[in-house]
């Protein structure tokens, strides 16, 4: 148990175990004033489920009866065994039977109270594994707590208090200022994006340079693909549309029908992928992958999870603490 998940689930079993094992205790006893005590008293053929005067013993055990020396050895039913008890005062290790179950044979009775005595050397197990899981799982997290925090004394809400210092620690170095201030995380953020426009524009930056920046880049690019020099409204679509029915008749060797498109882009879309992820990974394509193997590529993980994502682009952000809890 020496990761998270693995002590989370591990409670999770156990405790539900437990309850489990209490379920089936409370069963058996709800018919029956509370106590601290079970018995279950045996004789041949009969089992007495009883319970203890109230005292201090808290333990499931097996008491064995011995009949009274003037009792008579005749066989006795379940109706006479239960017109023989008497409100008599009893001491307090004698049982106060409350029902008498009857079993066919004494190893029908001796499984039945072995199951009762599993099930609380179950229920104790369990009960002393979740509680040192649980301090397990307290000590890892005040651990992490003190690691992240640099300090050993942990209290409610330090850990938000401190990703609060550190983001707004990084956005007071992106404002060259050393405290951070209500609005600056805007203004950093427009700063950059001023700073990535002038260096795309190669000019000082001014209002609306960027989009503008853009707008002319789109439309050269588009003009070169149409084969004109300057862009208008409805090229791209027309070029887009000879372009296609040009290369379906190449590919095909006939015009454009239904369905000779969407194979040939099968086709080409499985050798992309072929020189993507592999000859292998190519004949199991599933929609999907190709996201997956950029997951992998970028988290730098076979197996993509929920949040390596973030993970990722946080640890870049603010990079790797150092042990001691210093930057």
């Amino acid at each position: 148990l020496t990761s998270y998940p693995d002590v989370k689930f591990a409670v999770a079993d156990l405790l539900n175990l437990t309850m489990k094992v209490e379920l089936y205790l409370f069963s058996l006893a709800w018919l029956l004033e509370p106590t601290n005590g079970w018995v279950i008293s045996s004789r041949p053929a009969l089992a007495h489920v009883g319970q203890k005067q109230r005292g201090t013993a808290s333990a499931v055990y097996l008491a064995e009866d011995k009949p009274p020396e003037d009792e008579s050895t005749e066989e006795t039913t379940p109706e006479e065994v239960s017109a023989e008890e008497t409100p008599s005062k009893k001491s307090e290790d004698e049982p106060i039977d409350a029902e008498v179950i009857s079993f066919e044979s004494e190893e029908e009775k001796k499984a039945a109270v072995g199951n009762l005595v599993a099930d609380d050397e179950w229920m104790g197990i369990s009960m002393e594994l979740t509680e040192v899981v649980r301090t397990a799982v307290i000590e890892d997290i005040k651990l992490n707590a003190r690691q992240f925090l640099g300090k050993d004394d942990y209290k409610v809400g330090d850990v938000t208090k401190e990703l609060d210092v550190r983001v707004k620690g990084e956005i007071a170095k992106l404002r060259g200022k050393e405290e951070y201030e209500l609005g600056d995380l805007v203004l950093a953020m427009d700063e950059a994006s001023k700073k990535m426009t002038e260096e795309i524009t190669g000019k000082p930056y001014e209002a609306g340079d960027l989009s503008i920046e853009i707008d002319k880049r789109v439309k050269s690019t588009v003009a070169e693909y149409c084969g004109k020099d300057e862009y208008e409204f409805g090229d791209l679509t027309s070029a887009v549309t000879a372009r296609v029915k040009e290369r379906v008749e190449e590919y095909t060797g006939k015009p454009y029908e239904f369905g000779d498109i969407s194979r040939k882009v099968e086709q080409s879309r499985k050798s992309w992928v072929k020189d993507f992820l592999g000859e292998e990974a190519a004949k199991n394509y599933q929609f999907g992958d190709i996201t997956k193997k950029a997951l992998s590529n970028f988290t730098g993980k076979d197996e993509y999870q929920f949040g390596d994502v973030s993970k990722k682009l946080f640890g870049d952000l603010f990079g790797k603490r150092k042990k001691g809890g210093t930057e």
